[in-house]
């Protein structure tokens, strides 16, 4: 019972992160999205005995968010849409490791190489 009651909240995992990806926020560059998938890793990291690296995760975010900074010239925008879409990428992440979701998996495996 409790495996499908986390699949049926997972299901729309993909769908949503398409849809925050998609956004036309003007924070919403390629750099501000890099630096909300490490935040949302250095936070699955934390809970996680799946993955480690959270420290490494968060230089990453930090490196990525300071030039989506000088991008838009709008730090709070910035941190607003990190702080926003975060949480989607620990969902995400969730998804294709723990619940072993393909499509998840895929969008992980995708933004990883986007962002280095």
């Amino acid at each position: 019972m409790r495996r499908r009651a986390r699949a049926a909240l997972l299901g729309p995992v993909p769908a949503l992160l398409a849809a925050t990806l998609a956004s036309a926020d003007p924070a919403d560059t390629a750099a501000a999205r890099c630096a909300a998938l490490w935040e949302g890793y250095a936070r699955y990291a934390d809970l996680s005995a799946y993955l480690d690296g959270a420290a490494a995760a968060r230089a990453d975010a930090r490196r990525y968010r300071d030039r989506a900074v000088r991008e838009t010239g709008d730090a709070d925008a910035v941190d607003a849409y990190i702080a926003r879409t975060a949480p989607d990428r620990v969902r995400m992440i969730d998804a294709a490791i723990h619940a072993g979701d393909r499509a998840s998996r895929e969008i992980f495996e995708r933004a990883l190489q986007r962002c280095p």
